[in-house]
């Protein structure tokens, strides 16, 4: 599954490629700077630089006009979410085939771009490439090498919070790449939906991989391009909205996506792990906490006809069913599955 061929005859023709790297921001000004200097570095240089603003109101329009002229932007009058905001972008950006999904709170190596350019091309059939995520304050330590779908909590990272190795440099397909930094073919992204603008944020990318998987396009690991992330610079660790998101985001997931045999196995796994999540929160006495993990379910409760219609749509069109999923190593098993639940719950905190 790691073999491509013709890697320097495509890659060649990929560099008249001009690709659109966005960057969603909201209130973000105090990570543009390092963001946006690594993007001056790049070994690949044909790309137009998009910082795609949800309404911010602490001078960061008015620092990118003034320190960094060539950046172009598209401004929104509210917050959209990643979803509304980056398929609305897509949407409007029309002279770049390949758009790059990056955020703000990011550094990238110098040649991340041509990493990611020069994968995409190697195969028809991919739809999104992915990088190696590192933590920006730990760089030893991983944040991503790509994700796993799961019919248990909707997915989950490969190798958070691990020490970086040889086992994470291998090229790979993976079930999903992380929306902090994802090179898709535009074309198709719009063609299967985009984004689900009801996850706002949180599993907006599992979704969209996990579809793109089922519609018979292939994501792809790219160990050699390289993301530093501050992990939680959007939302923090103690955002109650995204203890909500979270949490809602993850039933969405498997409730759009599960074939009906791990649909059923994965709601009655998520149960206890939602309940011990409660459990936690009121040993911890952070009540604002177990009503938004509360609230998580009864929106699902309440909106299930929609999730229905949802499930429908998505199921109709799938040419991929979750045994192939499975062989292919990009779902996980159950047992794998709440492991890296268990492992998720003693995580350090996201850096604000």
């Amino acid at each position: 599954m790691s073999t491509f061929t013709n890697e320097n005859n495509r890659a060649k023709s990929s560099s008249s490629q001009k690709i659109a790297v966005m960057i969603i921001n909201l209130n973000g000004k105090h990570h543009l700077k390092s963001c946006l200097d690594s993007l001056q570095n790049q070994t690949y240089q044909n790309f137009d630089t998009y910082i795609i603003d949800n309404g911010s109101s602490d001078g960061s329009l008015s620092y990118i006009v003034k320190n960094y002229p060539l950046v172009k932007i598209i401004a929104f009058s509210k917050n959209l979410g990643f979803a509304g905001a980056y398929n609305q972008a897509v949407k409007e950006i029309m002279d770049s085939n390949f758009v790059v999904f990056l955020n703000n709170d990011t550094k990238v190596d110098a040649d991340w771009l041509r990493a990611l350019c020069t994968r995409m091309f190697q195969e028809n059939s991919i739809i999104a490439v992915g990088s190696k995520l590192k933590l920006y304050y730990s760089p030893s330590l991983l944040h991503n090498a790509g994700a796993k779908l799961s019919s248990v909590n909707g997915g989950f990272d490969i190798g958070l919070f691990e020490k970086d190795g040889e086992q994470f440099n291998i090229r790979r397909y993976v079930g999903a790449t992380c929306g902090a930094s994802m090179l898709v073919r535009r074309d198709l992204f719009l063609k299967i939906g985009g984004f689900d603008e009801t996850y706002f944020a949180f599993f907006e990318d599992v979704d969209f991989c996990w579809r793109a998987w089922l519609y018979g396009y292939k994501i792809i690991y790219e160990p050699t391009s390289v993301v530093y992330h501050k992990r939680g610079g959007s939302f923090g660790s103690t955002s109650v909205f995204g203890t909500f998101l979270g949490g809602r985001n993850q039933l969405l997931t498997i409730m759009k996506n599960c074939q009906p045999v791990n649909l059923l196995t994965g709601l009655c796994l998520i149960t206890p792990i939602f309940a011990t999540r409660i459990i936690l929160h009121l040993k911890e006495r952070k009540l604002d906490q177990v009503f938004a993990s509360c609230n998580a379910v009864l929106w699902v409760l309440r909106n299930l006809r929609l999730v229905i219609n949802k499930r429908r749509v998505v199921q109709k069109n799938r040419l991929c069913n979750d045994c192939e999923l499975s062989s292919l190593g990009v779902l996980a098993s159950a047992g794998e599955s709440i492991r890296e639940n268990l492992k998720l719950m003693k995580s350090p905190p996201l850096s604000n």
